[in-house]
């Protein structure tokens, strides 16, 4: 959330990153998935235990390592889904998993990069600007799942303010 200091102080990003996380947190265990959280960081670490997550630690060496690394640890089918999808709910995380059943699925944002890989085994993961590309290219054979709740994540300033945005026209319909 970094990217977020022009707009949002400190107390802010973290503010809203844990708000996005336990989001993220409470939708996979509601669409009955196990959660497991990379950080190096002990204060995250035991957020995330207290959210019903089990953490790893994070090998260091950017992001790609540290979902490689978590991949590793799980036997069986996973989902990795970035902590940043305000959007995000249980029937559209249990929809992935549904369709990961067997195959590789890519959620592209909508600006270019990816928000969630599914699949089993070892990922080519690449993420970074326009990462659902490569990670495509990587896996031709994946299904491409789009998702006005899985789609929309929060990177920039500018998502931030399409996010409040949408929040803001929602409530008034409401």
């Amino acid at each position: 959330m970094t990217r977020l200091s022009d707009v949002l102080d400190s107390d802010a990003r973290v503010e809203l990153s844990m708000a996005l996380a336990a989001k993220l947190l409470t939708a996979a265990r509601e669409a009955g998935l196990s959660c497991l959280v990379v950080t190096a960081d002990r204060y995250v670490g035991q957020w995330a235990v207290d959210h019903g997550a089990t953490t790893i630690r994070d090998p260091g060496g950017g992001l790609d390592a540290a979902v490689s690394g978590a991949v590793a640890a799980v036997d069986g089918p996973w989902i990795v889904a970035h902590a940043d999808l305000p959007f995000v709910t249980a029937s559209a995380l249990a929809s992935v998993a549904a369709i990961a059943e067997g195959s590789t699925v890519l959620v592209p944002s909508l600006d270019g990069g990816t928000t969630i890989v599914a699949g089993y085994g070892a990922f080519p993961f690449s993420f970074g600007p326009s990462s659902f590309h490569r990670h495509l290219a990587a896996t031709p054979q994946a299904r491409v799942v789009t998702s006005g709740a899985l789609s929309i994540d929060v990177d920039t300033p500018r998502h931030l303010q399409a996010v409040r945005d949408l929040e803001r026209r929602s409530s008034l319909t409401t």
